[in-house]
C-alpha cells in the first residue's frame, strides 16, 4: 500500500521519493544500447504533428527553423495555423 502523500514517479531515483537524475537515466539507457537522442527527435517529430510548430517553437524554446523542418518531416506545415492567426486579429 502507497501512502497518498508521496508522489509515485514512473522512474524513481535514490531515495525512492525523489525523481530519478536525467543524466544517470541517459547515461544507462546508452548503456543498455538504446539512442536516446534518435528516440528524442522523433519524440518531438511526432508532436509537431500533433500541434501547431509554432506552439512548439515557443513551448520547448527550439528555433523556429528547427520546428519547421520537423514539421516537413511530420508532414505538416504552418500554413494553417497563420491562417488562424490571421481570422482572430
Amino acid at each position: 500500500m502507497t501512502d497518498e502523500s508521496t508522489p509515485a514517479f514512473l522512474l524513481p531515483g535514490r531515495p525512492p521519493s525523489r525523481p530519478r537524475n536525467p543524466d544517470g537515466l541517459a547515461q544507462r539507457l546508452k548503456d543498455v544500447g538504446l539512442p536516446t537522442i534518435a528516440a528524442r527527435h522523433t519524440a518531438m517529430i511526432g508532436i509537431v504533428a500533433d500541434l501547431p510548430p509554432a506552439v512548439i517553437s515557443d513551448l520547448f524554446g527550439i528555433h523556429r527553423n528547427t520546428v519547421n523542418v520537423w514539421a516537413g518531416l511530420a508532414q505538416d506545415s504552418w500554413a494553417h495555423y497563420l491562417a488562424a492567426c490571421r481570422t482572430t486579429e
